[in-house]
């Protein structure tokens, strides 16, 4: 079996913006071997994700920080920029969940292309960087992706460089669509056979009894790809709960998740072709100071 089974939990306590309340979590979510820890949550986002979120991501090796963001009080542009830098931060190792909150579907689906867009207006080989030349990048590959939908118009180029990924990872809820078909992870509320390129990632409610050896046949029989699971306990018991994830996970099926590379190489998701015009991310020459 080549297949990795992601593990994957959100939290939503707001003492998480305490960073000697979020730490423990951070390092216990490592530990776990988590794949994904989501921050907030349609409905629980008790906490600005997105800041949170760049302070967490250093702290990272292997979990990937996902960012809840919402459509009712976010721009597009602010978003690509913001989370364009957390991707460098996390050395490629983030994503992002968008969810409609107080405003329309329509509103979140259309800042998810504003901001792909956005991310698109660098080329993969934008920089140069080059000391002897003082050329720090091609101008002719940065562009003005000039977006206009049905609720945000954004000229850009955005002042931040394409993410090393590309496109942080796009996780969503089957519960709460918003209109985008091309999401790189789903999470879902029961296993299904159905073909689709998303990983697809069965809830686990919180206090559910989890029955590992079901989860692996699911899993053996295509019908998932992994477990995301709703933590609501609060900051301090956290640790304790994540733990214990990864205590019931230790011999998780399939093949042993890689711990090195981006968050999209690690979980063999290529950017959507209906998502990105460009199919890499950000490289980074080497520099020499």
């Amino acid at each position: 079996m080549t297949r990795s089974f992601i593990v994957s939990a959100c939290v939503t306590d707001a003492d998480l913006a305490v960073p000697a309340l979020a730490r423990p979590v951070i390092a216990a979510a490592e530990a776990a071997g988590l794949d994904l820890l989501m921050l907030g949550r349609a409905g629980e986002r008790p906490f600005d994700a997105q800041v949170l979120a760049a302070w967490a991501a250093p702290l990272t090796s292997r979990t990937a920080i996902v960012a809840t963001v919402p459509a009712s009080n976010a721009h597009p542009f602010h978003v690509a920029r913001a989370l364009s830098a957390v991707d460098f931060l996390a050395d490629g190792r983030t994503g992002w969940s968008v969810v409609a909150e107080d405003a329309e579907p329509a509103v979140a689906a259309d800042m998810v292309r504003a901001a792909r867009a956005l991310w698109d207006g660098w080329g993969a080989d934008t920089l140069v960087i080059d000391k002897d030349s003082g050329v720090y990048l091609d101008p002719d590959q940065v562009v003005r992706p000039n977006y206009r939908g049905p609720f945000f118009d954004t000229a850009g180029p955005v002042n931040a460089m394409r993410p090393l990924q590309g496109q942080p990872v796009l996780v969503l809820d089957e519960t709460a669509p918003i209109g985008i078909d091309d999401a790189d992870v789903v999470l879902v509320d029961a296993p299904d056979t159905a073909t689709r390129s998303a990983r697809r990632l069965l809830k686990i409610a919180p206090g559910a009894t989890v029955d590992a050896s079901a989860l692996a046949a699911s899993f053996k029989a295509g019908e998932i790809d992994g477990v995301h699971f709703v933590l609501s306990e609060q900051a301090a018991a956290l640790p304790a709960a994540i733990a214990a994830i990864g205590a019931l996970l230790a011999d998780r099926p399939g093949t042993p998740p890689p711990t090195t590379g981006t968050l999209r190489e690690r979980l063999c998701l290529a950017l959507p072709e209906t998502a990105s015009t460009q199919a890499k991310g950000a490289r980074v020459p080497e520099y020499v100071a």
